[in-house]
């Protein structure tokens, strides 16, 4: 997202063809001399032809990251036997560091500062040396909690062209579609139903999972609808919002709901003519009654009769408020909240989860208050700061989007869970496009003013001449 125009080490058709030729070469050598070790080598050669493919086509890659979002990789292979959802939440944690880095090989680093990611860094140093975390943990729980944490924000050191950053945009506008007709598939074969036991639509993952997916797909349709009022992108986001309506996931709603509001009331007629948004008031609200309104009342339905219900936050909650009073100021250390409720507890068996669904509370137990505070004013400044240049329509998605998360991550695992994968990389890939935009059109608002300059000029110079007949 740098100021810079990005680099583009590509390799030309020659050196592949060169390069294919010698490993091919290579391997038959290598098959006839010694056949049981390149029976050893063979996953690292196929590694080795993945990456140099990637680096290539770093687009497939944003590809495998949608994929892996959308097809709910890290809930399918924790019910997988042998797998442990740690591990294939880890597996989909580790696509945006190998995003990043095939970008940074090949474009070249951003020069803006990436905060988040930075003061994650800070917090883990402290984890390890100072803070009780680094006698309480192993080795390895820190380094899964640090990958966890800073991988959302792990896009935010490369450049990339700006068909890489519309392509995340546009990916993550579909992820929860992808999710939902996948979940037809796998409901017909008995592997994974798309209803959950109390009826929610959850398609490949969790209703609040699913929720998550749904807000940042809306953030990303919202954006390509402004940006050139396109029907396909009003028709992407109202099944995204189906969707969500489905899931009755009601944080993720609420969300959704002050974004919308935020763009819809705070829009002037140069991001959204007035006639656009009567047109779409008026004309659009029959049609998506009819189409939305049976989600809307099953998602309602379910609101209504649960307003006083916390989904099990009242007796979450309690433990890291708690924790927070013991260390209130620097925390425990980046990933102490995990070790907060015993999963094994009947109650937290009962509820199903020993998360603290707040990020406020959790980071104040990992980091203490300072380093909650910290966290969220990194990301504020990040993003608000990376919006500043913006195109209007862009700036108040990205800033209206950022308010949303904001009030969302006080109700559920905004940063933690894959949920945030997509949402802070669409967030990156929003605000690198636009200084990609900016970039491009500076040479031409130039051009433009030059020739209304030289047009100017020659308009003035008539008229001297003009004036000048006249007098003589």
């Amino acid at each position: 997202m740098g100021q810079h125009r990005c680099m583009n080490i590509a390799l030309s058709p020659a050196t592949q063809r060169l390069m294919a030729l010698l490993g091919a070469a290579f391997i038959l050598i290598g098959a006839v001399a010694m056949p049981e070790r390149m029976l050893q080598l063979v996953p690292l050669m196929v590694l080795g032809l993945a990456a140099l493919a990637f680096y290539q086509f770093p687009r497939a890659l944003v590809l495998v990251l949608v994929l892996c979002c959308g097809l709910g990789l890290d809930i399918q292979t924790s019910m997988a036997a042998g797998v442990g959802g740690s591990l294939g939440a880890a597996l989909v944690k580790t696509v945006p560091f190998a995003l990043a880095g095939a970008l940074l090989l090949r474009y070249g680093p951003a020069t803006d500062i990436n905060w988040p990611f930075l003061t994650f860094i800070a917090i883990a140093g402290l984890s390890i040396a100072i803070l009780p975390m680094g006698r309480i943990a192993t080795n390895a729980d820190m380094v899964r909690s640090f990958i966890g944490s800073t991988a959302p924000f792990a896009l935010g050191f490369a450049l990339a062209p700006r068909r890489v950053w519309t392509m995340v945009i546009r990916g993550a506008a579909v992820v929860p579609i992808i999710s939902a007709l996948a979940s037809v598939l796998t409901t017909v074969a008995g592997i994974w139903p798309w209803f959950d036991i109390g009826g929610r639509f959850q398609g490949l993952h969790t209703p609040p999972f699913l929720g998550g997916f749904c807000v940042t797909a809306i953030f990303a349709a919202t954006l390509e609808y402004l940006r050139g009022f396109k029907l396909q992108w009003l028709i992407i986001g109202g099944l995204d919002l189906a969707i969500l309506l489905l899931t009755q996931a009601r944080a993720p709603l609420i969300a959704v709901g002050v974004f919308l509001g935020i763009v819809f009331l705070f829009s002037n007629r140069q991001i959204f003519p007035l006639q656009r948004k009567v047109d779409l008031a008026m004309g659009g609200m029959i049609p998506g009654l009819l189409a939305l309104g049976p989600a809307i009342y099953f998602a309602f339905d379910r609101i209504a009769g649960m307003s006083d219900n916390m989904s099990g936050r009242d007796i979450i909650w309690p433990y890291f408020i708690e924790a927070i009073e013991a260390r209130p100021l620097f925390g425990f250390g980046l990933g102490a909240g995990k070790l907060i409720v015993n999963p094994e507890d009947p109650t937290i068996r009962l509820l199903g989860s020993n998360a603290a669904h707040n990020e406020y509370l959790r980071l104040s137990v990992d980091a203490g208050i300072i380093g909650c505070a910290a966290i969220f004013l990194s990301i504020i400044l990040w993003i608000w700061s990376g919006a500043k240049k913006a195109p209007p329509a862009d700036r108040l998605v990205l800033r209206a989007g950022l308010l949303a998360a904001l009030l969302h991550s006080g109700f559920d695992n905004t940063l933690i869970a894959s949920t945030a994968l997509m949402q802070f990389s669409f967030f990156y890939a929003a605000m690198a496009r636009a200084k990609v935009d900016a970039r491009e059109m500076a040479p031409r608002r130039s051009r433009h003013g030059r020739q209304e300059a030289g047009a100017e000029e020659g308009a003035m110079s008539a008229a001297l001449a003009r004036q000048a007949r006249g007098l003589g």
